[in-house]
């Protein structure tokens, strides 16, 4: 193993490290996600990262409408749309 191959695996580690503690920690997370359908009770359907989730959402949206998204305190089962610049 040479040199190089050393770094790249050391950068790899540590790529890995900083991501792993990332994901667990308690701070909000706000992100752009498309409507991809409405549910009752002020709530809709988001996608994000090709993944399914329900937010919920004080302001009338519509399909296909990007949207950001908020998980306070990175909790993702309480996801909910935020309200938009132009409100």
């Amino acid at each position: 193993m040479n040199l190089q191959d050393v770094y790249k695996k050391l950068a790899e580690d540590l790529s890995y490290l900083v991501t792993a503690a990332t994901e667990n920690l308690k701070y909000d997370r706000t992100f752009r996600a498309q409507v991809i359908g409405t549910v009752k009770d002020g709530k809709c359907t988001i996608s994000y990262k090709n993944k399914t989730y329900t937010a919920r959402c004080q302001n009338p949206v519509n399909l296909n409408d990007a949207v950001w998204v908020c998980a306070p305190c990175n909790d993702w089962n309480s996801l909910y749309v935020q309200l938009s610049e132009t409100n």
